[in-house]
């Protein structure tokens, strides 16, 4: 079996949205949508792929270094992605914000 996707772990709810805003844009733009225009699926789908696009860059990965305590003798390392917003991230959940509303307005008004 091939080992090359196995480095690919969605571990965060971020990467979920990253993963189902590629499939919903290649979906739309290979296959006819029935029930929605393949326009609207795109805009839907790019911006839930901002949005994840976003959080994953607000999530960066920190990692401190803990003196001994009572509550942990030898002290140690923490690492983790506790959200640390800047402003490319949140520039693009403004831009996937702004996407999703507009196709939630353009899906609304459709004949």
């Amino acid at each position: 079996m091939d080992k090359s996707l196995t480095g690919l772990k969605i571990e965060y709810w971020y990467h979920v949205l990253v993963v189902l805003g590629a499939a919903g844009v290649i979906a739309a733009m290979t296959f006819e949508l029935k029930g929605i225009a393949n326009a609207h699926a795109i805009i839907m789908s790019l911006g839930v792929l901002f949005v994840g696009l976003g959080e994953w860059i607000n999530h960066p990965l920190q990692t401190k270094i803990m003196p001994p305590n009572v509550y942990m003798g030898g002290g140690g390392i923490i690492s983790g992605h506790p959200r640390n917003p800047n402003f490319l991230g949140t520039l693009f959940d403004i831009l996937g914000f702004i996407l999703i509303c507009i196709s939630i307005y353009k899906i609304s008004n459709a004949p």
